[in-house]
């Protein structure tokens, strides 16, 4: 009747619960506590009753289990904390460190990772860095790879290349993005050239569209194109449906047209036209249709008159430029952009009324659009400018391929920015990124640093959590009542460090809490009543140790009654045994935390250090399941 307490497996499962506690704010950590549930913990293999009628009861190690991991795991009640350490062998010949801190003022990790460089990566570059505090938010990422040609490629290999280069300027009230593309290609030979060169202006109530293209027209249309009065015919087919929806009227003028019949041999046409569609006062109609989307959507609370109001405010932001156009030939793709508007703050504020309209939107999501009205207002008033600009480019010669991407961002008026924020109570949260990375020799280094800072974090990553899944209806009520103690138990720090060396992964992780009293109730569901105050897990053996086991005058058979005691359980009653049961070691967990959590010292014994079953770290998360063994 074994248990296996370090598996492979573990090691993962481990590692999985481990960073959804470091990404605590996600959803997906959240539902990793919901689904654990509060099963009812299996009999012991062992109980040893003390003289206080507490007991220590134990659940042997499955010897049948050959695994080379090591460890041990831990929690205490009263001290509220947890602790694990594991070692493991790998085959990978990696060596790699991290390190993580996080607790209420923020977040402070740093990695470093050597590894063997793949085969077919001939050149590999990284850096980047980013910073964002009171006075500066400014990002910059430069990535280089080459890759070896295979040793047999392919016997005809494709010379392909590529490369994109842009810009997104954002301010509160307007938008603008330009940029450029080209991709080389191998088409068949021959092909006619396509296109488009298409601008659209807004004039008023009025919008302009000029375009020049060049198109291959399949054999059965060829007819709807193959004369100037037959494209004069289709396009204002075409753009009539539009004006009647708009209630606008149209104008399609063609100023150059040119037809090719039979450019190949299934028959097909090749059209290349110059021609502007004018469409007067559609805006109004534009409006009107958004208008009436918006009041008989039935997720929305608005009348006609709202709805109206909106759809005016939604579309008062103006169209300054609109120009998009590309060309493609036998061997190349080539493009450029230029779009940019202006006049967004109604818009803006019609988005964020038509939201908290929704009748899906609860309190939550309310007060989190009140802090983007006034987060948006900030950006308003500092006048807040934020710039990211990208060159990327690829080739592909001969097998071989190369890639380089370089990307920037910085922000104009950061520090008024966040003085406003300041003004509205509102936490700018700051952070430093650093990240550097080469081929040196046969190996690939890596090392990075990252620190976040923002006051309560964790707090509101708890809570956060917390009411997500109250929203969430595949969430049970036991669930909903361990993530509410796990609030309760107001995680303070947590720590969590990796090692990877001469084929040995070891990593030790604790966790301190304000009060895991707040588990008791789940605890005793857990042990059938008893009240638990210590967990312990080695190699050889768990150990929970549990008080109100015995009365002054229970015998064996008492005992026996109990649920947690099997009929093979191994029953040991006060004066009947001497043994040292082995407890965590409060003051190696206080230097690990470099808290204060107790002067208490664990018996010695001889087990290798390490770590347990998965139960044990889940219990980190909800210290309640640490019985979920597999027998």
């Amino acid at each position: 009747m074994g248990r296996d307490f370090v598996s492979g497996a573990t090691v993962s499962r481990i590692g999985a619960v481990m960073m959804a506690l470091i990404m605590i704010t996600s959803v997906a950590a959240g539902t990793a506590v919901a689904d654990t549930g509060m099963e009812e913990a299996e009999p012991a293999d062992e109980v040893f009753v003390d003289d206080d009628g507490g007991a220590v009861l134990v659940y042997d190690e499955d010897d049948g289990i050959d695994d080379e991991a090591s460890g041990e795991f831990g929690v205490d009640i009263s001290e509220s904390v947890a602790y694990a350490l594991v070692s493991d062998e790998i085959e990978d010949d990696v060596s790699a460190a991290f390190s993580m801190v996080l607790d209420n003022d923020g977040l402070e990790s740093s990695g470093s990772l050597a590894a063997d460089r793949p085969a077919d990566v001939e050149d590999f570059s990284m850096d980047v860095t980013g910073e964002q505090t009171e006075s500066t938010n400014d990002f910059d990422a430069n990535l280089e790879l080459a890759l070896a040609a295979a040793d047999s490629p392919p016997e005809a290999t494709a010379d392909e290349s590529g490369s994109t280069s842009g810009s997104v300027v954002m301010g509160a009230d307007d938008l603008a993005t330009q940029g450029e593309f080209d991709v080389s290609h191998n088409a068949p030979p021959d092909s006619p050239e396509i296109g488009l060169d298409m601008e659209i202006t807004e004039t008023g109530d009025d919008y302009t569209l000029e375009m020049a293209q060049q198109n291959e027209i399949v054999e059965f249309e060829t007819d709807d194109w193959d004369t100037e009065d037959a494209a004069q015919a289709t396009l204002e087919d075409e753009f009539e449906v539009v004006a009647q929806d708009l209630g606008s009227d149209v104008t399609v003028t063609i100023h150059d047209y040119d037809f090719e019949d039979d450019v190949n041999a299934m028959g097909d046409g090749h059209l290349d036209i110059e021609y502007t569609i004018e469409l007067e006062n559609a805006k109004d109609g534009l409006e009107q249709l958004v208008a009436e989307d918006l009041a008989t959507d039935p997720t929305l609370d608005v009348t006609q008159s709202e709805a109206d109001e909106i759809a005016a405010d939604i579309l008062d932001a103006e169209l300054e430029t609109f120009e998009l156009a590309f060309a493609e030939d036998d061997t190349t793709v080539d493009g450029h952009w230029d779009v940019a508007f202006s006049g967004f703050e109604s818009s803006a504020y019609a988005v964020m009324d038509l939201a908290e309209a929704s009748d899906e939107m609860d309190d939550d999501a309310a007060d989190e659009f009140d802090d983007y009205e006034e987060m948006y207002e900030a950006q308003a008033a500092a006048d807040l400018t934020e710039t990211t600009e990208w060159d990327v480019t690829f080739d592909a010669a001969g097998g071989s391929q190369e890639f380089v991407v370089d990307v920037t961002s910085e922000a104009d008026n950061w520090d008024a920015y966040t003085d406003e924020l300041a003004d509205r109570d509102i936490d700018s949260p700051e952070f430093v990124i650093d990240a550097h990375a080469e081929t040196v020799g046969d190996e690939i280094d890596l090392e990075m640093g990252l620190e976040v800072g923002q006051e309560a974090i964790i707090e509101t990553a708890i809570t956060t959590m917390a009411d997500d899944l109250q929203n969430d209806p595949t969430v049970d009520d036991d669930a909903l009542e361990l993530v509410s103690a796990f609030d309760e138990a107001d995680l303070e720090l947590m720590q969590f460090d990796l090692d990877m060396d001469d084929g040995t992964v070891t990593f030790e992780t604790g966790a301190s809490f304000d009060d895991l009293g707040a588990f008791e109730a789940h605890l005793e569901d857990g042990y059938h009543g008893l009240t638990v105050e210590h967990i312990y897990g080695d190699d050889d053996a768990g150990y929970v140790y549990v008080t109100d086991m015995a009365d002054d005058d229970d015998d064996e058979d008492d005992i026996r009654e109990h649920s947690i005691v099997a009929d093979d359980t191994e029953i040991h009653m006060p004066g009947d045994w001497d043994e040292d049961h082995p407890r965590l070691d409060m003051e190696e967990v206080d230097n690990y935390l470099e808290t204060d959590v107790g002067d208490d010292e664990s018996d010695d014994d001889d087990s290798i250090p390490g770590f347990g079953a998965v139960a044990a770290l889940v219990a980190l998360l909800s210290i309640a399941m640490w019985a979920r063994f597999d027998r």
